[in-house]
């Protein structure tokens, strides 16, 4: 999955955390580090939690393994194609939801 660095994305804690802003560094088979935009407050994620990365491309699910300064390494559950759920969403809107 290169090309992927240094990509501005999003962390949120699930199921309705807030949006935190930060930065993908690096991205090892189901391991993926971000960098913080700002400064970890209360309601940032911490080890252990469930979290939504999204990627321009890709949103990734999965658990935060460590978190030191402005540093994230999450463990990766699922990798999911944004265009391919996309669609899968707007199937399961059906008429009804339009």
């Amino acid at each position: 999955m290169s090309g992927q660095q240094d990509q501005q994305v999003t962390i949120r804690l699930l199921p309705d955390g807030a949006n935190h802003p930060a930065v993908l560094d690096k991205l090892n088979g189901q391991l993926l580090w971000l960098g913080l935009s700002s400064p970890a407050g209360p309601e940032t994620p911490g080890p252990g939690d469930l979290v939504e990365v999204t990627c321009p491309t890709t949103l990734y699910l999965g658990t935060v393994r460590t978190h030191q300064g402005a540093t994230m390494m999450i463990a990766v559950e699922h990798a999911l194609d944004r265009e391919t759920l996309a669609v899968i969403q707007e199937v399961w809107k059906g008429p009804a939801g339009r």
